[in-house]
């Protein structure tokens, strides 16, 4: 494994890209986290997209801005794959990139909600990325996943702070306050500290309606407490 040395610009946009936090009126990050990411990974274009299990394109952005190499002319894109993809690594994707002019492209796809997949892709027209790129993007993956949100995630309190943030989006995705503490590398201790600041500034008292704050259901979390109220009142 290569060892990972950040320039002074390097870490200067890896603590942009940390720093960041998901744009609530959109399902794909801003244009600098873009930037930042072109960065940390040299490329020749970067992008963000959302589409459906069956390939169906949802929503992209890219730099440079107006920039897509669509492979098939259409909003259809094919199925994405989870995880990384390094193209040039298989032979009927590197086709397909060859035959669009691109020298090399990395790609990491990742779920996004109950029926659909987010990718970041990097695209090179000439030269190919390393192991080095692979590694870094690979390492960016939490931070690149938790920028990627449905369009109706509610604002969350400022107050909260970026592992706090981190903690209640891994904590969504089902894993328990061990699993949590193991990808973030801290204590299980710190974990549970994490969520109960967490809970105090959203004004919840329970995983479930963090989640469902963090996913912009607050609609559903109303439901749930008048029906726990009526409860309540019956066995009271």
């Amino acid at each position: 494994m290569p060892d990972l040395l950040l320039s002074d610009a390097e870490q200067t946009a890896l603590r942009s890209l940390l720093a960041t936090e998901p744009d609530p009126g959109s399902p794909l990050p801003a244009s600098p986290t873009l930037e930042a990411l072109g960065r940390l990974i040299p490329c020749d274009a970067v992008g963000f997209a959302v589409a459906d299990d069956e390939g169906w394109m949802g929503a992209v952005r890219e730099l440079p801005h107006g920039y897509q190499v669509n492979l098939n002319g259409s909003g259809y894109v094919r199925p994405m794959r989870l995880g990384i993809l390094h193209w040039t690594r298989v032979p009927s994707y590197a086709e397909a990139l060859h035959a669009v002019g691109l020298a090399d492209c990395l790609a990491i796809g990742f779920r996004h909600g109950t029926n659909g997949v987010a990718r970041v892709w990097l695209d090179c027209w000439t030269g190919a990325f390393t192991e080095r790129d692979q590694l870094m993007l690979s390492l960016l993956s939490p931070a690149l996943q938790r920028l990627v949100w449905d369009t109706g995630t509610a604002r969350l309190p400022e107050e909260l702070t970026v592992q706090e943030r981190r903690t209640l989006t891994l904590v969504a995705t089902g894993l328990s306050n061990p699993e949590v503490a193991e990808r973030m590398s801290v204590a299980t201790c710190t974990v549970r500290k994490h969520l109960e600041h967490a809970y105090r500034k959203l004004g919840v008292t329970n995983r479930l309606a963090a989640v469902m704050v963090l996913q912009g259901r607050t609609g559903e979390l109303d439901l749930q407490d008048t029906a726990v109220a009526g409860a309540r009142q019956i066995f009271a």
